[in-house]
């Protein structure tokens, strides 16, 4: 199987119980794990919980050759999260002189604020919001600094996307959003989150962070689907968040903010598995609300479509559905010629004439990879 949605196979939640559960039970929970599995062939998203092994090495026997390749990685995981927040604090600096806020987003808090360590919290890339509206000036200003795009028309891409990929001279990676998340492009989505952000520093610049459970909701609804490499990090990082706030965590207003921003299906079921699971003390007005808050149709279809490994048919539907995400607040037949402009941005094509050809190419594409076992 490629991939997985958000919640855990039993072999990935062994690993989870060794890195995030009781200490008492980590070492028999070490034997269960490493008696079906090996580091040679762990999948990709478990490994990136080997950092998380570090502190928990006194759990492993004396003897166990796993200890040198948890150091590795952990050591890895330092170099390489410092490097990302040194290019991300530059990136920073170019926005603020733009005349751009900013407020940093996942990993780029998740290591420092809430594991108090940033080698723990493995980082591919490092993410900031900008105002709603101002994706394109954060995309001009960043790539006159030398960041750069795989997209032709970078420019483009606040049209039919909520965040941008950009990588710097030595290939390391800033995401810039000018949205919080895809199911929520309306101008003022994340106008609360704004207001509720608190200060905060990355290497000497001045910038601002989601608040804990502003924070909780983006990891949970960010998990909430289906991924070629299984997400599985999300439980430790959500562990991270409430065992480090605590009591400070307003789970009133995650509920509120999971309707506001589309994701009240996604919130509950990861925060009931959290409950249940992992002891994370959920409020139970907090689920009920999250089960009854009023869900549109196309929330519910793309809930259902995002969570499962695409076929064939889905793969083709995909566009669609994330497009209407986008363009809610019309009727289908109103929003569909709006979809040609989607499908030109984000396959990268500004002649219509050429669509229909990129699109077969992309499906072939996908077809040799399922086909290797890639996505």
């Amino acid at each position: 199987m490629i991939g997985g949605a958000w919640r855990p196979a039993s072999g990935q939640e062994d690993l989870l119980e060794v890195v995030v559960g009781a200490r008492g039970g980590a070492a028999d929970a070490w034997r269960r794990w490493s008696a079906a599995n090996d580091l040679e062939s762990i999948d990709p998203g478990s490994a990136r919980l080997l950092p998380l092994l570090m502190p928990r090495l006194d759990c492993l026997p004396p003897d166990d050759p796993a200890r040198a390749r948890i150091a590795g990685a952990y050591r890895r995981s330092f170099y390489h999260g410092n490097l990302v927040r040194a290019r991300a604090a530059r990136a920073l600096r170019v926005m603020h002189a733009a005349g751009l806020p900013t407020l940093v987003i996942k990993g780029g808090v998740l290591g420092v604020a809430h594991y108090g360590d940033v080698a723990l919290r493995p980082m591919n890339d490092f993410d900031a919001l900008v105002p709603a509206g101002r994706g394109a000036d954060a995309l001009r200003a960043l790539m006159a600094d030398g960041w750069r795009s795989a997209h032709p028309i970078p420019e483009s891409l606040p049209d039919a996307y909520h965040s941008a990929p950009l990588s710097s001279n030595d290939g390391l990676e800033f995401d810039v959003h000018w949205n919080l998340l895809p199911q929520a492009s309306e101008p003022d989505a994340d106008a609360p989150a704004w207001a509720a952000s608190e200060p905060f520093d990355v290497m000497g610049v001045a910038t601002r962070r989601l608040c804990a459970s502003d924070l909780l909701v983006i990891v949970c609804a960010h998990a909430a689907q289906w991924s070629p490499v299984a997400s599985v990090w999300w439980v430790a990082d959500a562990l991270a968040i409430v065992r480090r706030e605590g009591d400070s965590i307003d789970w009133d207003r995650i509920a509120t903010m999971a309707s506001r921003w589309h994701v009240a299906a996604q919130l509950h079921e990861t925060l009931a598995y959290l409950r249940e699971r992992w002891g994370v003390p959920v409020a139970a007005s907090t689920l009920a609300a999250l089960h009854d808050a009023p869900i549109a149709g196309v929330d519910r279809a793309a809930h259902a479509l995002l969570m499962r490994m695409p076929g064939p048919v889905d793969y083709l539907c995909r566009p669609w559905i994330r497009y209407r995400l986008r363009s809610r607040e019309r009727g289908a037949i109103a929003a569909l010629p709006g979809f040609v402009r989607y499908l030109q941005v984000t396959l990268g094509q500004p002649k219509r004439r050429a669509l229909p050809l990129e699109i077969a190419a992309r499906f072939a594409s996908w077809r040799r990879d399922r086909e290797a076992g890639v996505r």
